[in-house]
């Protein structure tokens, strides 16, 4: 029975880092996909235009996006040319007005959703295929955390730890075995 319960534990444990690797690795090489595949994708905040509601550092995490569904105020995390230079950057972003009229539909959005400001609307025009998805919710400061353990510093401290716990779980082993041969 120990047997069993042993092995039903090593294959979930399987199956979830099997996950987290095919995870992790669609969103290096295939970050447009990840959202398609997982229904979800975290975004950190590295501006203040969507402040006070989503602030620098926060993660924003986005669902799949469905256009039918899309009404004027919803939050969007989209690919636009703000620089006008050829490279496409993320951005979320309040929806400021929905154009139906044409075979493609198109989305004008803007910083910031209040009824009693005059909204400046941004300058680009997003096609359905530039969405990446529809805003779920958000962790605050969670991007704090993020940035730390993907730089230079974090993935040393991450890979100081997995060093000692594994000498750790391999000097303790030999203990035992020690021990062992001497009873």
């Amino acid at each position: 029975m120990k047997d069993i319960i042993d092995n039903i534990k090593l294959g979930f444990s399987m199956i979830l880092i099997g996950a987290i690797l095919l995870y992790i690795g669609s969103t290096v090489f295939m970050p447009e996909l990840t959202i398609k595949i997982f229904r979800f994708q975290p975004y950190i905040v590295v501006t203040e235009s969507m402040e006070p509601v989503i602030n620098v550092n926060d993660v924003v995490v986005v669902t799949t996006f469905k256009i039918d569904e899309a009404e004027v105020g919803d939050i969007i995390t989209f690919m636009a040319d703000i620089d006008y230079n050829g490279t496409k950057e993320v951005i979320t972003h309040y929806i400021y007005e929905i154009d139906r009229s044409d075979e493609e539909e198109i989305i004008r959005t803007h910083r910031h959703f209040d009824e009693d400001e005059t909204v400046t609307p941004d300058t680009w025009l997003i096609s359905e295929s530039d969405i990446i998805g529809s805003y779920a919710f958000q962790i605050p400061k969670l991007g704090f955390l993020l940035g730390f353990l993907k730089s230079i510093y974090g993935i040393v401290i991450i890979a100081v730890n997995i060093i000692l716990f594994a000498l750790i779980k391999y000097f303790s082993s030999r203990k035992k075995t020690k021990e062992e041969i001497s009873d």
